[in-house]
């Protein structure tokens, strides 16, 4: 009886080049994402409330 064996390796490798190589992101950066990501989760979540708030 033959037995078929695939296998698939994939190999992957991150280097970041001389863009960012003075220390990373800045701090008013950092806390612009924070906010961005603070008023896209309020956004949501208010969305999820409003759908949902019929089915209790």
């Amino acid at each position: 009886m033959p037995v078929e064996i695939r296998e698939l390796i994939i190999k992957t490798e991150i280097s970041s080049g001389g863009k960012n190589a003075s220390g990373g992101i800045k701090p008013s950066e950092i806390n612009a994402l924070k906010k961005q990501l603070l008023e896209e989760c309020r956004r949501i979540i208010l969305e999820k409330t409003k759908k949902n708030s019929y089915k209790r």
